[in-house]
């Protein structure tokens, strides 16, 4: 259930972010994909200014991914939807800090 709710929120931030490329996962194991705005080139520099604000912000996020361009989620199976709410909004203020072009 939780993690239909992650996928369900990352996927609509995609229509707001045109940096966000491929969002995919499994229950609350989810990989969010940064690219170049109307394109599929990895952008490895968004991504990384993306996890340090999430950090600055509370919330510890991990790029993977060969060009390190991937912010994966993978919080602990024992979380609360209140506590996720608060992670995506984290992550939210993250990307609006993120200079979209």
């Amino acid at each position: 259930r939780l993690g239909e709710k992650l996928l369900a929120r990352l996927c609509a931030l995609q229509e707001r972010y045109p940096s966000l490329g491929d969002v995919r996962g499994l229950g609350l194991m989810v990989g969010v994909e940064f690219v170049v705005p109307g394109g599929r080139t990895p952008d490895k520099d968004r991504a990384k200014g993306v996890q340090r604000a999430c950090l600055e912000g509370g919330l510890l996020l991990l790029t993977c991914g060969s060009e390190g361009n991937i912010i994966r989620w993978i919080p602990p199976l024992i979380i609360g939807e209140q506590e996720l709410e608060e992670a995506l909004d984290v992550f939210e203020r993250a990307l609006d800090g993120a200079v979209e072009t």
